[in-house]
């Protein structure tokens, strides 16, 4: 077990050099990393076409599964980003879609049924899946017993749920009937762990993974979870991309997603995890787990191996 020492601050242009060196791929999450919902944080597009012109390579991995590939291109455009291709944009919708091929063997033109937004409708549309739930109208109707989506679509091979605002007895009531259908044997996909995301105007807000948790509660089965920091989530990502695990770095702004996600998966030889500022952790946080790590569930495998205000502050440095 790696023994983990406290984080480097990276503060001066010999500590962001110094990273440039040892690191050729970069991981980005991107709520609190990236952006706050929808504003760019200050200075990140620059660090980013820096390190594009260094040759450095990069891909963004995401909790969210709200959002589809493809939306995800459309966002990054829209924020002023060139070039970001969906093939280097990895959301939780997508890794529960190839979760069903890799894992379950479950074969196209299935039906899945979602707890969710409308990202992992067009990811499973996309694979030949056929998605029921999800953004369903009548899933917004109030509750009745004799509602018709009640009743078990017994054609229905797996449930995914992920994030959605959309979270409403009917949604709840519904998917818990295939979780229970044919004694519990349905497989369960939770897109994400994450208990909140920084929203605007310094909101904190709920995350998946209070959606995904709650039907765990509430079905009493566990779920796999697809989504950070799940291992086989990262080795698909390396194995995508061709990254050496010992060249490539993690940057997050949560501690049992993204640290945790660069720490197990072994990324920078045990040394591969950065935490930006701007998101969910503040530096309070950081230090509480650094005086008591072994209060928290994971313990010295949230403790990150640098820290930066924010991850325009990297760019900053090394111009």
């Amino acid at each position: 077990m790696t023994v983990r020492k406290n984080p480097v601050l990276v503060s001066d242009k010999a500590h962001a050099e110094a990273l440039l060196e040892k690191y050729d791929n970069f991981l980005f999450d991107c709520d609190g990393v990236i952006w706050l919902d929808e504003k760019l944080i200050p200075g990140v597009l620059k660090t980013i076409e820096y390190l594009e012109s260094k040759g450095k390579k990069f891909a963004f991995v995401t909790n969210n599964s709200s959002k589809s590939r493809e939306a995800y291109v459309a966002k990054f455009l829209s924020l002023g980003f060139k070039g970001i291709t969906r093939d280097r944009i990895f959301p939780t919708c997508f890794a529960a879609v190839q979760a069903l091929q890799n894992v379950y063997n479950i074969q196209p033109n299935s039906k899945v049924w979602v707890l969710g937004d409308s990202g992992i409708e067009e990811e499973l549309r996309e694979e030949g899946y056929i998605p029921v739930g999800g953004t369903d109208k009548r899933l917004d109707q109030p509750f009745h017993p004799d509602h018709e989506l009640l009743v078990v679509d017994p054609e229905v091979a797996a449930v995914i749920v992920g994030s959605t605002k959309e979270f409403n007895y009917m949604r709840i009531a519904s998917t818990l009937q295939y979780l229970l259908y044919k004694n519990k044997s349905i497989p369960f996909i939770g897109a994400n762990i994450d208990r909140s995301y920084p929203g605007p105007n310094g909101l904190i807000l709920p995350a998946g993974g209070s959606v995904v948790n709650y039907m765990h509660y509430t079905a009493d089965r566990e779920f796999l979870n697809v989504g950070k920091p799940s291992k086989v989530f990262l080795d698909g990502i390396l194995a995508t991309h061709n990254y050496d695990r010992s060249r490539t770095l993690m940057v997050g702004d949560t501690l049992y997603t993204d640290i945790k996600f660069g720490n197990d998966g072994e990324l920078g030889n045990g040394s591969g995890s950065l935490l930006v500022l701007t998101g969910g952790t503040k530096p309070n946080d950081l230090h509480q787990l650094l005086s008591n790590p072994h209060h928290y569930e994971g313990g010295e495998s949230l403790i990150p191996s640098y820290v930066i205000e924010s991850l325009g502050t990297l760019g900053e440095l090394l111009s």
